[in-house]
């Protein structure tokens, strides 16, 4: 795991943005993790997932398996992975470099335009923490 630690007040911060987020879009649950699947903050919850941890890890690894896919079909840059089950869906994006957008959304189906709210509350991440986007190996 990546050695990195965030101030309380930041992830309050984050965690605001994210609340905000979470109810225009009726996500279940979302969170910020770092790529080595730390989570850094998280909202909502998953009664059925009692390791949310876990969740962050296997998310990661479903993300850099599809970006080995795009790399695979020619250097398609995909930025985003999703899933669709019966009672659940999930999307999975890139906030940055080192860090990943984990969400999970009620019924089969993401919502409409999920990319593009996704696309928001990343740029106000990143605007609110400009820590992010330097090197998040170590995050003050």
């Amino acid at each position: 795991m990546s050695d990195f630690a965030i101030y309380t007040e930041v992830v309050e911060k984050v965690r605001r943005l994210m609340l905000a987020y979470q109810a225009s879009v009726k996500a279940e649950y979302i969170a910020l993790c770092h790529r080595d699947g730390s989570l850094i903050a998280e909202v909502g919850n998953l009664p059925s997932c009692p390791e949310p941890s876990l969740l962050a890890v296997l998310g990661n690894g479903a993300y850099d398996s599809a970006k080995q896919m795009g790399g695979m079909l020619g250097g398609e840059n995909f930025q985003s992975v999703s899933f669709s089950g019966e009672n659940r869906s999930v999307y999975i994006s890139s906030a940055d470099n080192a860090l990943l957008l984990l969400q999970v959304f009620p019924g089969s189906k993401l919502p409409n335009r999920v990319e593009d709210f996704n696309r928001l509350l990343v740029e106000k991440l990143l605007e609110a923490v400009p820590t992010f986007t330097q090197n998040t190996s170590k995050l003050i």
